[in-house]
């Protein structure tokens, strides 16, 4: 059974990839070569407990691509771009599933990582840097609530902005 809800959530999490970014990049640009780290903006969802009232809000932000200063000790000199979901209390599961793109170009995608019974999961992609590129983050997930909550499974996705990544090299 475990298998078939994995199966099914990655065909899924792969179609919302495919549908979102199939049309090239998304997003605004951003400081070059590093800035801020975190997102611009983020997508939230929220559902309801039909018998309680009681509300589960989930958030899923995509962060900006970055140089990875860690894979820049192993000489590796890597591209990062890293996603969560988190929601305000546990739920039933939690899947995402990250990609990176470099000019509106599909470059790197991760797996599905699953969270059962957590409130938050994070995931990422990371490729090897070419300087002088631009680079975008978008993460697809899908969120499903406990029994009784309606809706009780919700897909969500995010692009991050667009930076530009001058030199893959410590600052």
């Amino acid at each position: 059974m475990r298998t078939v809800q994995r199966t099914l959530l990655a065909g899924a999490l792969t179609g919302a990839l495919a549908l979102t970014m199939g049309a090239g990049t998304a997003g605004a640009s951003a400081p070059a070569d590093g800035g801020s780290r975190t997102a611009v903006g983020t997508r939230t969802v929220q559902t309801v407990d039909a018998r309680s009232g009681d509300v589960i809000t989930c958030k899923i932000t995509t962060h900006l691509p970055h140089y990875s200063h860690h894979a820049h000790a192993d000489n590796r000199h890597m591209v990062n771009v890293t996603a969560d979901i988190k929601c305000s209390k546990p739920v039933a599961q939690l899947a995402i599933r990250v990609a990176l793109y470099k000019n509106g170009r599909l470059y790197k995608q991760s797996g599905n990582k699953v969270n059962a019974g957590k409130s938050k999961v994070g995931q990422n992609a990371a490729r090897r840097c070419v300087k002088r590129q631009n680079y975008t983050g978008y993460s697809a997930g899908v969120v499903t609530f406990p029994p009784g909550y309606t809706p009780r499974t919700k897909q969500v996705n995010h692009t991050s902005s667009t930076v530009r990544i001058n030199a893959c090299k410590k600052r």
